[in-house]
C-alpha cells in the first residue's frame, strides 16, 4: 500500500482552499467594476468635461508597464512644441494624496516625497517646467491647473480607470513581456478591469518590447480582437548614470566592467537587473523590494555594508527609488541612479502628429 504524504496533502488543501477564496474576492471586485462602468453608462455617475485637452495613459493591469517614463516623454514632447501642459497624478502612498495638492508649479517642487509620493515628485523633478498636480479628483485638480498655469494639455497619469473625467485620448499601456498575466481579476490576478475593456482605449502602446519579447502577438490579438485600435510598440533603454551626490552624469556605458551592488523597489524589479547587466556591469548583490517601498535605516545600512564587505564601485538603484532614499544616507556614499527613457520603436511621427493634430482641433471647437 502506498504511503500517504499527509504534509503534501494538507498544503494541497490550504493552497487550493486560498485559491477558492481569491477567486470569490476576484469575482467579488469584478461585479463591482461591471456596476460601476454600468452607472457611468446610464448617466447614473456624470463624466466632467475640462476646457483643456486630456490625454489619459494608463492600463489595466497592476504596475510595471511603463507610465511614468511614457508621460515624462509625453509632457517633454508637449512643452517642446509650446504646448502648455500640466500632469495630474494620483499621488498613490502619499499622506496627502485626498487633497488638491500641487507638487510642481513649473518652477519649484513644493513638496515632499512622503506627501505627494515618489512618482510625482519624480516627474516634478524630471521636468522642471511642467506644473504636477496630484489628487483622487481629477477633475477638481484639472480645474485647479487650468486655473493656476492656463493649461492647455491635461496629463492624466494612471487614468484609465478614472472615468468620471473625460478624456480626449485614452492611452493604453500592455507590458510586452507579461501581457495579461493570467487573465483574472484582482486578488487572483494582474487585472484591473476586464480584458474586454480595452475597446475604451483609442491608443494602445505595447511597452518593454525588446528582441525576445517583440510584442507581434499582441499586435496579432488586438487586430483581430479590437481591429479599430491604433497600436504601437515601444521600448526602455538606459539613458544615463547619475551619481547624485557627486553632482555628476555619465552615458550608460560608465557600467561596463563595473561592479555593483544593485537595488530596486519597483513593481518589476527584474526588468531593472536585466537592464543593468545588458549595460555591461556584473552584478555582484541585487535586493529587490515591493513597489513604492519606503526604506528604513536598517535596510539602507545592510545595503552599505554590503557594498563595503564586497568591496564593489558603487551602489546602483533606480530614480524612483532614490526619489524615496533621499537625505538618507551619507554625503560620502558612492551611489548612482541608472535612468530610463522610453521611445516608440515604429510609428513614431504618425503618434505625435495624431496627438498634435487632436490638440489644435480641440483649439478650434472651442473658439
Amino acid at each position: 500500500m502506498k504511503e500517504v504524504n499527509w504534509s503534501a496533502l494538507h498544503t494541497k488543501r490550504k493552497k487550493n482552499l486560498f485559491t477558492f477564496f481569491l477567486r470569490i474576492l476576484s469575482f467579488l471586485y469584478g461585479l463591482a467594476i461591471q456596476l460601476r462602468l454600468v452607472a457611468y453608462t446610464i448617466g447614473f455617475l456624470r463624466t466632467n468635461r475640462l476646457p483643456a485637452y486630456v490625454i489619459s495613459i494608463g492600463n489595466i493591469t497592476t504596475g510595471g508597464t511603463g507610465k511614468t517614463p511614457f508621460v515624462a516623454m509625453l509632457a517633454k514632447w508637449a512643452e517642446t512644441h509650446g504646448f502648455r501642459v500640466a500632469i495630474l497624478s494620483r499621488g498613490y502612498k502619499g499622506k496627502r494624496s485626498n487633497d488638491s495638492l500641487v507638487v510642481s508649479d513649473g518652477k519649484t517642487v513644493l513638496t515632499s516625497v512622503n506627501d505627494a509620493g515618489d512618482e510625482p515628485v519624480l516627474l516634478a523633478k524630471k521636468l522642471s517646467s511642467v506644473p504636477v498636480l496630484i489628487s483622487k479628483k481629477k477633475y477638481k485638480i484639472g480645474s485647479l491647473a487650468l486655473k493656476l498655469f492656463h493649461s492647455r494639455v491635461l496629463l492624466l497619469d494612471d487614468g484609465y480607470q478614472h472615468i468620471s473625467l473625460h478624456r480626449d485620448v485614452n492611452i493604453l499601456l500592455i507590458d510586452a513581456k507579461r501581457r495579461f498575466g493570467n487573465r483574472s481579476l484582482l486578488p487572483l490576478g494582474p487585472l484591473r478591469e476586464p480584458i474586454e475593456e480595452i475597446k475604451r482605449a483609442d491608443i494602445i502602446i505595447i511597452t518593454k518590447c525588446t528582441d525576445t519579447y517583440s510584442g507581434d502577438d499582441l499586435v496579432n490579438y488586438f487586430q483581430k480582437n479590437f481591429p479599430v485600435k491604433s497600436i504601437f510598440r515601444s521600448g526602455h533603454f538606459p539613458d544615463q548614470v547619475i551619481f547624485p551626490l557627486a553632482g555628476k552624469t555619465y552615458p550608460p556605458g560608465i557600467l561596463t566592467g563595473k561592479n555593483v551592488v544593485a537595488f530596486a523597489g519597483i513593481a518589476n524589479p527584474d526588468d531593472f537587473l536585466e537592464m543593468v547587466k545588458s549595460c555591461g556591469a556584473s552584478v555582484i548583490h541585487f535586493k529587490a523590494f515591493s513597489d513604492h517601498h519606503y526604506f528604513s535605516n536598517d535596510e539602507i545600512e545592510e545595503l552599505v555594508s554590503w557594498k563595503k564587505q564586497s568591496n564593489v564601485d558603487f551602489l546602483l538603484t533606480t530614480e524612483k527609488d532614490w526619489i524615496r532614499i533621499d537625505g538618507k544616507i551619507d554625503a560620502d556614499l558612492d551611489i548612482a541612479i541608472l535612468t530610463i527613457k522610453i521611445g516608440l520603436i515604429s510609428g513614431a511621427d504618425t503618434f505625435f502628429n495624431s496627438i498634435k493634430q487632436g490638440i489644435i482641433r480641440s483649439d478650434v471647437k472651442k473658439k
